[in-house]
C-alpha cells in the first residue's frame, strides 16, 4: 500500500497502482516558481478506466484580488509590453503547469524514452496512455467552515477557468475538457473513486 499525506489529505493506493511523480528526477525541486523548471503533481494513478493525474490543495482563491491595470511603477503605468499576473491567474498558471508537465514527463518514462529501467519505475496498473480517458483532477480541501460555504457554483467557476487556461494544451492532444474536475475530497472519493480521506 502506498500512503501519501498531502494539504490535509491522505491517499492510499495500491503498491502497483500509484507513480508519485512529483518525486520523479525530471520534477526539479529548486527555483519552483520558474517556468523553466519542470514541476510535477502529486501522483498518477490509474482508477476506473483513466489515468488520473492528482494535485491536492489546502486553498483556492476565490477570484481576482485587485486590478492588474491599478498597478503603478514609479507612479506610472506599467509599459503596455509588459505582463503580470494577479493572484488568480498565478494560481490557474501553476496548476495547469503540473499537470501538463506531469503529462509530458509520464509520457516520456511510459514510452521508453528515458530507457527500461525508468519505465519499470512507473508503478501503473495500466501504462498505455489514451487521450479520451485521462483526468486532471485538483482536490481541495477547504477547511469545515469554509468549504460548507463554498458552492458548487464557485467550484464550477475554478473548473472552467482551469479548463480555459488548459485548453491550447487539450486542442493539440485532443483531450477532452470533461478529463478537468475541480473537486472537494468528498466527492474525489464518492463520484471519482479517488482514494482519499481528510485527516
Amino acid at each position: 500500500m502506498i500512503r501519501l499525506k498531502e494539504s490535509g489529505m491522505i491517499f492510499e493506493f495500491d503498491d502497483n497502482n500509484c507513480y508519485c511523480i512529483e518525486k520523479d528526477p525530471l520534477v526539479e525541486k529548486s527555483n519552483c516558481a520558474s517556468t523553466s523548471n519542470n514541476k510535477g503533481c502529486e501522483c498518477v494513478s490509474f482508477i476506473n478506466g483513466y489515468h488520473c493525474f492528482i494535485e491536492a490543495k489546502s486553498s483556492a482563491p476565490r477570484g481576482r484580488i485587485g486590478n492588474v491595470e491599478d498597478v503603478r511603477l514609479d507612479g506610472k503605468p506599467l509599459p503596455h509590453n509588459w505582463e503580470i499576473y494577479d493572484n488568480y491567474q498565478h494560481f490557474l498558471r501553476d496548476i495547469s503547469k503540473k499537470f501538463i508537465d506531469s503529462f509530458f514527463i509520464l509520457r516520456s518514462l511510459v514510452e521508453g524514452v528515458h530507457g527500461e529501467e525508468r519505465y519499470r519505475d512507473v508503478m501503473l496498473k495500466d501504462k498505455n496512455i489514451k487521450y479520451n480517458a485521462i483526468r486532471f483532477i485538483l482536490i481541495i480541501n477547504f477547511p469545515i467552515n469554509i468549504s460548507k460555504m463554498l458552492d458548487k457554483q464557485g467550484l464550477a467557476s475554478l473548473q472552467e477557468a482551469l479548463k480555459n487556461e488548459m485548453r491550447p494544451f487539450l486542442n493539440v492532444w485532443r483531450i477532452p475538457d470533461t478529463s478537468i474536475k475541480v473537486v472537494l475530497p468528498g466527492d474525489a472519493s464518492k463520484i471519482l473513486n479517488i482514494p482519499v480521506i481528510q485527516e
